[in-house]
C-alpha cells in the first residue's frame, strides 16, 4: 500500500527499503514530475531527465556555471549526497566534470533508473568525510557541494569545522563551498552557526554568503564560502519539461541574505 504521505495524484513508481530508511519513487500524473521520498521527506524532485524542479538546485547549478569548477577534469565537481542526482545530471548536460558520493548503496542506481543520472558519472559509496580524509594528498575539486540529509537535517558532521577544514584543503584555488541548508522554525540559528563555521574554516581567504529561498519562512538556504565574492544571483538555464514559469520564478524570489562571521 502506497505512504500515506504521497500525494493522492502522484502514481507509485517504486518503493525501496533501505538501511537508511524506506524510499519511495512517486510521479505527478498531471506534471510528470518525479520526487524520492526517504523518511516521509521529499529529497529530490525532477522530471524524467534528471532536471531539476527545485529552485535551490538551479541555484545550486547557475553558480557552478559562473565559475571554472568542473571545467578541468582533474578538478571536478564533488557533491556529496545523491538523492535523484539532478544537479550532477545537469552539471554533465552542461559539460562539466562531476562526481558522486553517498552512504546509501539504493542511490545511485535509484537515481540512474528513474531520474536519469548518467551511468559514466563516478559514483562514490561512503560518507562524504571518510572520503575526503581517504584521498591522495594532491587531489582537488573545483567545487564541493553538499546536499545530503538525514530527513531535513543535514548530518552534524558535515556542519563541523573538522569537515569544513578537510573542505578547504581539497578545493582548487579558485574553488568553492556550497552547501544545502534546511532552515525550519525549530532551528533559526542553523544557518547562522554553519556561516560562522564556515567563515573561519574555508574562507578566510574568501567569503561567505548566504543565498536563500523564503526570508523569514521555511525553506532552503545555499550557503557559499570560498570564491564566491564575484557570483550573481543565477537565472534558470536549464528548463525542466514542465513547470517552467513555476520553477523560474521560485528562482527569481531568491535573494542573497546579510550574513555576519564575527560571532
Amino acid at each position: 500500500m502506497p505512504a500515506g504521505f504521497i500525494p493522492e495524484d502522484h502514481a507509485v513508481l517504486a518503493h525501496y527499503i533501505s538501511d537508511h530508511g524506506d524510499i519511495w519513487i512517486s510521479e505527478d500524473v498531471r506534471t510528470e514530475s518525479r520526487i524520492y521520498w526517504q523518511g516521509r521527506c521529499c529529497q529530490s524532485e525532477s522530471d524524467a531527465d534528471g532536471v531539476s524542479y527545485a529552485p535551490y538546485v538551479h541555484a545550486l547549478f547557475g553558480f557552478l556555471l559562473q565559475s571554472l569548477a568542473g571545467t578541468r577534469p582533474d578538478e571536478p565537481v564533488l557533491v556529496i549526497g545523491c538523492g535523484g542526482g539532478s544537479l550532477a545530471t545537469m552539471l554533465d548536460r552542461a559539460e562539466r566534470a562531476v562526481e558522486l558520493v553517498d552512504v546509501n548503496p539504493l542511490a545511485f542506481p535509484i537515481a540512474r533508473q528513474h531520474f536519469g543520472l548518467p551511468s559514466w558519472i563516478p559514483c562514490h559509496l561512503t560518507d562524504g568525510a571518510a572520503y575526503l580524509r581517504a584521498l591522495p594528498a594532491t587531489r582537488r575539486f573545483g567545487a564541493i557541494v553538499v546536499d545530503a540529509f538525514q530527513g531535513d537535517v543535514v548530518p552534524g558532521h558535515l556542519l563541523g569545522a573538522g569537515f569544513l577544514s578537510d573542505v578547504a584543503y581539497r578545493l582548487a584555488e579558485d574553488g568553492f563551498l556550497a552547501m544545502n541548508l534546511f532552515e525550519g522554525p525549530g532551528r533559526p540559528d542553523m544557518a547562522a552557526h554553519a556561516t560562522v563555521t564556515a567563515g573561519r574554516a574555508v574562507a578566510p581567504w574568501g567569503e561567505v554568503r548566504l543565498f536563500e529561498e523564503a526570508e523569514g519562512r521555511e525553506g532552503n538556504v545555499v550557503l557559499l564560502a570560498g570564491a564566491v565574492a564575484g557570483l550573481d544571483a543565477p537565472g534558470l538555464l536549464l528548463p525542466p519539461r514542465t513547470m517552467i514559469a513555476e520553477t523560474r520564478g521560485s528562482l527569481e524570489r531568491m535573494r542573497f541574505r546579510p550574513v555576519d562571521v564575527t560571532v
